[in-house]
């Protein structure tokens, strides 16, 4: 089996009630039909990305030609709130960090109320625990971030409390810190983008998605932040999902769906990104505090 593809199915999130049914906390918005999905996985399948991944699975060789939706996984982290993180969910975490050597597995079950909150997806962009999220996923007091970590020998999921580092509610995005090694963190795009530029995003939350970049709007009395409007299907736990190219790059965070009220309108969702400069100043400035 190759080892892309045994990712891609360990890494599934399954999300279960604190009571006797199933059920998740991301429902798919009427708009994002089957169809929209099934185009969009389409695009990544098909294109994959280029950006290479080393892992002590892979016996010290780097690997490339990972689908986006495995890079995303392996790049990205899982803000929960505090209420889930309890004594067993904390075995289950322990557990797979003493599964067998060389195997990835990264699947585990998150205990969520019926119509719970508190979920949301963040970007790392540093080596020491920094991440970019969307301002409105830290809606509780207390959130942890889990992160799919790795060591010399194995990767397994590590998690720690986030503490904020800068939030801009209106302009709907957060730096956030987090005591925990992100020996994979993304890389900022820096060229402009393109109509013809392909997208990928999609958090923890559900199968990643890929989608067109449409235009970039500036945000009102916020001139340190751009708006990136998207072709991509979104759904709710997808905020502050890293909005990536094929090659890897961060383009920005998962903010808002944009619906439409006709069936046949193709759904939007819209990234924000900070100006670099302000997010690594602003780093650099709590690193020397704390």
């Amino acid at each position: 089996m190759p080892f892309p593809r045994a990712i891609r199915t360990a890494t599934r999130l399954l999300l279960a009630t604190l009571g006797t049914s199933v059920m998740t906390s991301c429902v798919v918005m009427p708009t994002n039909t089957h169809w929209d999905q099934k185009r969009s996985l389409a695009k990544y399948d098909s294109l994959g990305i280029d950006a290479p991944v080393s892992l002590p699975e892979l016996a010290k060789r780097t690997d490339t030609g990972f689908s986006a939706a495995d890079y995303l996984t392996l790049h990205s982290g899982l803000i929960v709130s505090g209420e889930y993180i309890n004594e067993d969910f904390k075995k289950k975490l322990a557990t797979s960090r003493e599964a067998q050597e060389g195997v990835l597995e990264l699947g585990f079950s998150v205990p969520i109320a019926k119509g719970g909150s508190g979920f949301g997806s963040c970007a790392p962009v540093t080596r020491d625990g920094y991440f970019l999220t969307a301002a409105h996923v830290l809606s509780h007091e207390e959130s942890f971030v889990l992160y799919a970590t790795s060591n010399s020998r194995k990767t397994y999921i590590d998690y720690a409390p986030v503490r904020e580092v800068y939030r801009n509610n209106e302009a709907d995005f957060a730096i956030v810190k987090a005591e925990l090694k992100t020996p994979r963190y993304l890389k900022y795009r820096t060229s402009p983008l393109t109509q013809e530029t392909t997208l990928f995003a999609g958090g923890w939350m559900h199968e990643k998605g890929g989608g067109l970049y449409q235009e970039t709007l500036p945000i009102p009395g916020q001139n340190a932040f751009r708006k990136i409007v998207t072709t991509l299907p979104m759904i709710k736990g997808d905020s502050g999902s890293p909005l990536i190219d094929q090659e890897g790059r961060l383009c920005g965070v998962l903010s808002t769906m944009r619906l439409g009220v006709i069936v046949k309108m193709k759904p939007k969702s819209t990234a924000v990104m900070m100006d670099r400069g302000q997010i690594e100043k602003l780093i650099a400035e709590d690193r020397a505090k704390h």
